[in-house]
């Protein structure tokens, strides 16, 4: 047998003088609950609206639309400066670590991963820049730059070097 509707009722909390600031408690209770999804969901929004994925388990300080600004005027920039008649649409996969032991920008597969001690706009750019730079550059193609150097450096001789033979 279950409990009884009465056994609701007779509680201290919901006695005739308290159910008016029971009620009252509850509303602002709501309330205060709605505020602190509204809040979390924007900051959540926010950061699924920027082109790159962050990692800031430190919670460093940084701001998120300066970050943004950054990458895309970095992806802009370089897309003008190799094409400027047809510049192309660059959107490197970026992961922003704040927090990290050391400032580095490590490249894992399709990843660009730019780790960072802390919020610095310098840094921040150079990895988008260098996640940009293999868009525009596949990896059969930086390797035939780099044996083409390696084959002009072999083919190129400076004066000195001719005079010490």
């Amino acid at each position: 047998m279950g409990p009884r509707r009465t056994d609701f009722i007779s509680l201290p909390i919901l006695a005739a003088g308290n159910l008016t600031r029971f009620c009252s408690l509850l509303s602002i209770s709501g309330a205060v609950l709605v505020v602190v999804i509204t809040i979390s969901a924007c900051a959540a929004h926010a950061q699924n609206t920027l082109p790159f994925e962050v990692s800031n388990s430190k919670n460093i300080k940084w701001s998120p639309a300066e970050a943004g600004r950054i990458y895309a005027s970095a992806c802009d920039l370089l897309a003008r400066t190799v094409r400027p008649e047809n510049p192309p649409q660059l959107h490197p996969k970026l992961l922003l670590v704040l927090g990290a032991d050391q400032d580095e920008y490590v490249r894992d597969g399709g990843v660009n991963e730019v780790r960072l001690k802390s919020w610095n706009p310098e840094m921040f750019a150079e990895a988008v820049v260098l996640g940009a730079v293999r868009e525009v550059l596949r990896a059969d193609d930086l390797k035939r730059v780099a044996h083409e150097s390696v084959s002009l450096a072999g083919a190129t001789v400076s004066a000195s070097e001719l005079k010490g033979r």
